[in-house]
């Protein structure tokens, strides 16, 4: 008996729960509209979501397919329910300045793509707080999430002009002789940023095809981004050293820093570390710690690319 009472109270726990405000957009206020069935004859606002659950939409409240009760509407990429048709709803209406569409099939995938919401104007506007979105929508989403005493407003349209910004810079590495690396560097940009590896101790940058050493450069993964590679093909223990990966435009330069250690594949260190010839490895927390601290200050890390 104890056992049932146990198991009851578990089942019924999630139901005692006030429903979040993600739940409350999937909703159907209207008692479940099926398709060809027309909206009430009259509006019944008792049966609306309270207000005030409402005050915090990301993306605002819109009227229900009804017209009589608001509920959140839904933010871009998110699935939505085709309008204007009149029907049962499960994922809801797109808010303002958004619209429900269907994205072209991709051939790779098995199933249908289903309708998300796509902002209906797609023009880059950089806002006032320095930063650039990708149209209306994403800056009106971080003006409601601001509120009224950090208002965000259009600065002027097109992509905001500054020095780069590294968004994603090279990682430690820990390397048997022999194996090959890469270390990977991404920048956002705008104006468009040149990118240059340099090796400490060096007066001038890498060359883009030097002995061991090879450099690339391609547009990506994001809009108004470059990411920079830099490989060496096997590493030998005059490659071990600091590299820095610099980026620079119209408007500034930024750089991020990462420490290539090569070890001796007859060490104990080396046979510690993975067999596989391309194989790298990235120093644990306790390594690193052990490394000069200096040398290390200040430095931001970022993950292995191999």
């Amino acid at each position: 008996m104890p056992y049932l009472a146990v198991m009851l109270a578990l089942l019924l726990a999630p139901f005692s729960e006030t429903l979040s405000l993600e739940h409350l957009r999937h909703l159907d206020w209207q008692r479940d509209i099926r398709p060809g069935q027309r909206c009430p004859a009259k509006c019944l606002r008792e049966h609306c979501p309270d207000a005030r659950l409402l005050q915090s939409c990301l993306w605002g409240q819109v009227r229900d397919l009804c017209g009589c009760c608001w509920e959140c509407g839904n933010g871009e990429g998110q699935l939505c329910d085709p309008e204007p048709r009149t029907g049962s709803t499960f994922f809801g209406q797109c808010a303002e300045g958004l619209r429900c569409k269907v994205p072209r099939r991709d051939p790779t995938m098995k199933t249908d793509p289903k309708p998300v919401c796509v902002c209906a104007k797609q023009e880059i506007l950089c806002g006032t707080d320095g930063k650039t979105y990708e149209n209306i929508c994403q800056l009106r989403a971080v003006q409601r999430k601001l509120g009224e005493q950090r208002k965000v407003m259009i600065a002027h349209h097109g992509p905001c002009r500054a020095k780069p910004v590294i968004t994603y810079a090279p990682g430690d590495i820990i390397a048997l002789e022999g194996s090959n690396i890469l270390l990977s560097c991404e920048v956002s940009s705008y104006p468009a940023v040149s990118i240059q590896w340099k090796k400490e101790g060096d007066n001038t940058f890498l060359a883009f095809e030097d002995s061991n050493r090879a450099m690339q450069a391609s547009g990506g993964p994001r809009r108004f981004e470059l990411t920079g590679w830099l490989q060496i093909h096997k590493v030998d223990r005059d490659d071990a050293g600091v590299y820095t990966c610099a980026a620079r435009n119209t408007f500034g330069e930024t750089s991020a820093s990462a420490r290539l250690r090569v070890i001796h594949r007859g060490s104990q260190s080396g046979r510690e570390l993975p067999a596989r010839k391309n194989e790298a490895h990235r120093p644990s927390i306790n390594e690193a710690e052990s490394e000069d601290d200096e040398d290390y200050e200040g430095q931001p890390s970022g993950n292995m690319y191999l």
